[in-house]
């Protein structure tokens, strides 16, 4: 009896353990993440990103203490253009294409479509954000 315990706990596997992306530095909502503001963790938590490519670039939705796991449900894609920004703004139609400046009314990331104000005529328009942080006005 004592063999097939000693023979099962030798059998049995190992716990295994995933690392998780914990947080070096005090994170504040909006801050977008840095190699040196997280690193790698041997320990399975729940939700937390596995990997620091998976987060660098990424901006936190909530503040992550030092110390705690970097969740993927609290990091959001980085805004590149914010509320009250000047930004340019092009419309292309049939091949022309007319370029102005634009007050956006909300933030946004790359792809995002937003809202925003025509400087010149005032008129509200929905844009694309560009990888570039201009505006694509749609139609």
């Amino acid at each position: 009896m004592r063999h097939l315990m000693i023979l099962a706990l030798v059998t049995l596997p190992a716990p295994a353990f995933t690392d998780s992306v914990v947080a070096t530095q005090t994170l504040r909502p909006k801050e977008v993440i840095t190699a040196q503001s997280v690193q790698l963790q041997q320990a399975d938590i729940a939700g937390a990103a596995q990997g620091i490519d998976d987060v660098i670039g990424a901006e936190v939705k909530r503040a992550v203490y030092s110390g705690q796991p970097v969740l993927t449900s609290n990091l959001t894609r980085a805004a590149l253009v914010e509320r009250n920004q000047i930004v340019a703004a092009t419309f292309t139609l049939n091949g022309l294409t007319i370029a102005t400046e634009a007050r956006a009314m909300e933030r946004g990331a790359a792809g995002d479509v937003i809202r925003a104000m025509n400087l010149t005529s005032r008129a509200p328009i929905r844009a694309e954000v560009m990888d570039d942080g201009r505006l694509k006005v749609l139609p």
